[in-house]
């Protein structure tokens, strides 16, 4: 049962509370082994502490006398605070604790601060190999675009069959973002999903490591139907610029520097314009794509500065809309000089969706508009 606190927290004389009777509720608050109303009412009188709460939650957390479920508590609570120094701490519990359960509440709580910070983002790539299978499928909500190489590694050793099937998930979801592609038994990149689906597929002319491809791009449908798409696609670092819509009934791709349509029913293509790097909008059916401003082109000490606009389309047709202007810088040790924006995923912040890659400016996505759902095909 959950301790009521009564009264106030400030001594007599109006200063804080001393150390060892503030610890002493807090324990009391923070025994609780699940949630209820009224845990959560307690805990919201001990948030209008200050930085004295933090000194003990910070106590409580290192020390294994306190028991299991009142150190996650005090976990929890200390990373929902953004106390100056939560991380630090969350992460040395991650690699050292002992205890599931306190493990747990630390990588739910790194996730608080993930979006933003790389060491979170570092901490929970470890905790993809904790003992905890709870512990792994926590780490795994909080991983992006650029983690695909890490879950294809879990995916070689995971055995539990939970983890696998989120896993294999997130690999689709990410390959769709810009993610690279793996390599079947051909040597050919292929995407994951699952053997039903349609896939994206590219065989390149010549596989010569480190530089880029150019190669045939098709779809293989159900039945081991093939559609072609174009013979002159050109890939670096894996990331293949062929992108389905959400229902995987067309496909946006690109070749010979330009943007294409490809309607998987009606086997018809349309140009939407010339361009590079399509990238799929997530939860929308609209994907935007790169134009140079060859203007803007500048050669530098560093390499070749590139101005490129963004621009938005649907997969339907209509009008395309300009978003903005995105920077990048091509430098001949990285890629063989190709730009960045071949490597361009699409990426998560607190601002929302967001285009980025190394030796690129990352460009936030505007909120795509309101779409009607697409007609139900016959």
């Amino acid at each position: 049962m959950l301790v009521v606190l009564s009264g106030c927290f400030w001594g007599a004389a109006g200063g804080g509370p001393r150390p060892e009777r503030l610890q002493a509720r807090v324990t009391r608050v923070l025994d609780a082994e699940a949630p209820s109303p009224a845990y959560y009412r307690e805990r919201a009188r001990l948030e209008v502490l200050g930085r004295e709460l933090d000194e003990v939650l910070f106590r409580m957390i290192r020390d294994p006398r306190v028991p299991e479920h009142v150190r996650a508590n005090a976990v929890t609570l200390l990373a929902d605070r953004h106390a100056p120094g939560a991380l630090t701490l969350l992460r040395r519990v991650l690699v050292t604790s002992a205890d599931d359960e306190v493990r747990l509440a630390a990588v739910t709580g790194v996730q608080r601060f993930a979006v933003d910070s790389p060491q979170a983002r570092n901490a929970l790539r470890a905790a993809v190999g904790d003992p905890s299978r709870l512990v792994r499928l926590n780490a795994l909500q909080g991983l992006d675009v650029e983690d695909t190489e890490l879950l294809r590694a879990l995916l070689a050793r995971e055995e539990d069959p939970e983890v696998r099937l989120i896993a294999r998930q997130l690999v689709t979801l990410f390959e769709a973002r810009g993610a690279t592609l793996a390599r079947n038994a051909r040597g050919e990149l292929r995407t994951a999903a699952a053997d039903s689906a349609p896939q994206i597929v590219f065989h390149a002319e010549d596989a010569a490591a480190g530089a880029p491809q150019v190669g045939a791009l098709w779809v293989e449908m159900s039945g081991r139907r093939l559609v072609p798409l174009a013979q002159d696609v050109e890939v670096v670092g894996e990331v293949v610029p062929a992108y389905f819509n959400a229902s995987r009934t067309a496909v946006v791709f690109e070749a010979g520097r330009e943007v294409r349509v490809r309607d998987l029913f009606t086997g018809q293509t349309r140009v939407v314009g010339p361009g590079i790097a399509p990238r799929v909008l997530p939860f929308t059916d609209r994907f935007v794509f790169l134009q140079e401003v060859p203007s803007e082109r500048q050669d530098t000490t560093g390499g070749t500065s590139i101005v490129y606009r963004v621009v938005r389309a649907p997969f339907a047709g209509g009008p395309t809309e300009r978003l903005g202007l995105l920077s990048a810088v091509a430098r001949p040790d990285r890629d063989r000089g190709a730009s960045p924006a071949r490597r361009m995923v699409v990426g998560e912040l607190r601002q929302g969706f967001v285009l980025r890659a190394p030796g690129m400016a990352p460009f936030v996505l505007p909120p795509a508009p309101a779409e009607p759902p697409p007609p139900a095909r016959p």
